[in-house]
């Protein structure tokens, strides 16, 4: 006894407690620290969201190459109404600048970036995701028309009718007519431009008024975006002819072409208000809702970088759906008259009238017995 005693003193005074040494090896399964278990789930999290990310552009994809390969990859024609001079000036310079401005956006915030510091900010992971958004701009229309374009811009058709169970009718020549040069472009730089504002005003809000909460900032941002949208579209933007909303609810302007309805400003509020809320709610380490966790990715820094980009895709993708189009997809299952001032011009309504064989909406069977202005 008196050895074991003399050997346990000694380990105790070189090495502290026998018992303190040994405890790890003996501590069960459940004790163990749960600081591991929340890394790894938060970065299961993050990799769900690259994988909604990566479905998106795939999914895109396919429907593109079928669009492209198919009867749908077709110029539909302005018609016979002539274009004013006022629209052809702004529409050339829309299909000039928005393009450059877009891709002068991507250089400097993703390509310049990357080659300095092979690191990306915020900003340039959302102009990433916003890169990838023009592919969702008709699809509100899933369930009947509410909104047009301009057919005298650059258009190959729409490859709306590659997506399965498309309810809005159509024909190779009479079809949603996407702007190609101006809509990538215009997403790229509104989009970036709200999540700055709309961030910044969300700071500048919280320092004046610390004890303003989430659900404080997020209302007043909304807002703020709604007249945003109101003052930028439906006043400067929309009367110029890019594209029009003719079957939206409660509208400014509601006998003319550009009518500007009340179902617009509310979703586009709301989307630009997710998007600014995207990047200012960001962690203490600056990583969004979508990124969190990846800080723990074991895998090359590219690769995780690529991971975060396809979360902040998969993120941005789903919030353009229930914002914007879930929303509008009602608003064009019903369908208002759209103003006789449309109906007029051949260039905004070469998906319905004379030359498609059937009315503008509302459908022929709600306007059975009217005019053909649908009236």
């Amino acid at each position: 006894m008196s050895i074991c005693s003399s050997i346990e003193r000694s380990l105790t005074f070189r090495y502290g407690s026998v018992m303190a040494v040994a405890e790890p090896t003996l501590e069960p399964l459940g004790a163990r620290p749960v600081a591991p278990a929340v890394a790894f789930n938060r970065v299961l999290a993050v990799k769900w969201w690259a994988g909604l990310g990566a479905a998106v552009l795939v999914a895109q994809a396919v429907v593109l190459i079928a669009w492209i390969s198919s009867k749908w990859f077709h110029h539909v024609s302005s018609g016979p109404t002539p274009v004013p001079a006022y629209m052809k000036i702004a529409m050339v310079a829309w299909q000039v600048i928005l393009p450059l401005s877009g891709l002068t956006i991507i250089y400097l915030f993703v390509v310049r970036p990357w080659r300095r510091e092979r690191r990306l900010t915020t900003y340039g992971l959302l102009v990433i995701a916003f890169s990838t958004l023009w592919f969702q701009d008709p699809l509100s229309a899933y369930g009947g028309e509410w909104f047009t374009y301009n057919a005298w811009q650059l258009n190959m058709g729409s490859w709306v009718h590659e997506i399965p169970g498309w309810l809005a009718p159509g024909m190779p020549s009479h079809q949603i007519a996407y702007p190609l040069l101006v809509v990538p472009g215009a997403y790229i730089t509104i989009f970036l431009l709200v999540s700055f504002l709309g961030s910044r005003l969300m700071a500048a809000v919280k320092a004046r008024r610390p004890q303003t909460g989430r659900a404080g900032l997020v209302a007043i941002c909304f807002v703020a975006m709604v007249l945003f949208d109101v003052v930028f579209e439906g006043v400067v933007f929309m009367p110029l002819g890019a594209w029009e909303y003719p079957g939206g609810h409660i509208a400014l302007f509601g006998a003319t072409f550009h009518k500007y309805p009340l179902n617009e400003a509310l979703t586009t509020g709301m989307l630009f208000t997710a998007f600014a809320s995207i990047k200012y709610f960001v962690d203490d380490r600056g990583l969004t809702f979508a990124e969190r966790g990846a800080k723990a990715l074991r895998t090359s820094p590219g690769r995780a970088w690529a991971v975060r980009a396809l979360a902040v895709t998969g993120l941005v993708s789903l919030v353009m759906v229930l914002c914007y189009n879930l929303p509008n997809f009602v608003v064009g299952l019903h369908s208002t008259t759209w103003p006789r001032d449309i109906q007029k011009r051949s260039y905004l309504t070469y998906t319905c009238g004379p030359a498609a064989g059937r009315i503008c909406p509302p459908s022929a069977i709600k306007a059975r017995g009217a005019g053909p202005d649908g009236r």
